[in-house]
């Protein structure tokens, strides 16, 4: 079976890559079982409203962990909406056109249901790669401009073509879950929070085995407990393999034999 985490990070200071904290990762990762990550943006890269110099560094530094170990890290290019549009495409052009990146992520700079997004999505549509962006509820204070489930519904509606992967099940929960159900362009990821008992049962018999993947939010959160959530839900074994990777590998477009031979 292959494991694909859809949702890791990395902490460096000015998003310089460490040899270090990639080895941490591969090595956790594969304690854990986990054959492929993700890598979404380095966490300490402008906080909730990166400059385009702290895009750029992230995304150097992604394309870096994937160069250095491409039978590991995968990577999506980091962007703000909030920037000039030709920047957001520009990078676009550099980071997946002619870099080794595989999709877009997008956090909380802008809501989801700001017009913003359009020529992003419409990129993607055209290179047929998907958006990963975060959701949340909140009883407190959201977190700038964070996105609630309701708002990547509204995405979803406006870009039935992009596949949108919701990031944080166990942040949107049983609400957030209703709301994306009606467009099946949007999967969730199931990281967020604390594992929570029959939750990924519930997203599954919702949504569909086919629109659940497995992510992990590392180093927030670990990547065997992350993992648990959906290894001892009550679930049969082959939606169990496709939550932990089968998903994932259609998605970006894996050929999971070859992979499986790479890996063994």
């Amino acid at each position: 079976m292959l494991v694909i985490d859809i949702h890791i990070h990395t902490s460096s200071p000015g998003a310089v890559y460490r040899p270090e904290e990639a080895e941490d990762a591969i090595r956790l990762g594969r304690r854990s079982g986990i054959d492929r990550v993700v890598y979404l943006f380095n966490l300490g890269s402008g906080g909730p409203d990166p400059s385009p110099e702290d895009i750029v560094a992230s995304n150097d530094l992604g394309m870096q962990l994937i160069d250095a170990h491409p039978d590991f890290f995968m990577g999506f290019c980091y962007l703000n909406p909030s920037h000039d549009l030709e920047f957001s495409l520009n990078e676009i052009e550099r980071c997946v056109v002619n870099g080794n990146m595989c999709g877009i992520k997008l956090w909380i700079a802008v809501h989801a249901d700001d017009a913003r997004l359009d020529p992003i999505m419409e990129r993607a549509a055209a290179l047929q790669i998907p958006v990963l962006h975060h959701a949340w509820y909140k009883m407190t204070e959201y977190a700038f401009n964070e996105s609630t489930a309701a708002e990547i519904a509204h995405l979803a509606r406006r870009h039935p073509d992009v596949t949108i992967i919701m990031a944080h099940l166990a942040g949107v929960r049983w609400r957030g879950v209703l709301d994306v159900k009606p467009y099946p362009n949007v999967v969730v990821d199931t990281s967020g929070a604390q594992p929570e008992a029959e939750l990924v049962e519930y997203a599954v018999s919702e949504l569909g085995a086919d629109r659940v993947l497995y992510g992990s939010d590392w180093p927030i959160r670990d990547f065997a407990v992350q993992k648990a959530r959906v290894t001892g839900a009550r679930l049969d074994e082959a939606t169990k393999r496709k939550i932990l990777g089968e998903n994932a590998a259609r998605i970006l477009k894996i050929d999971m034999n070859e992979e499986a031979v790479h890996h063994a």
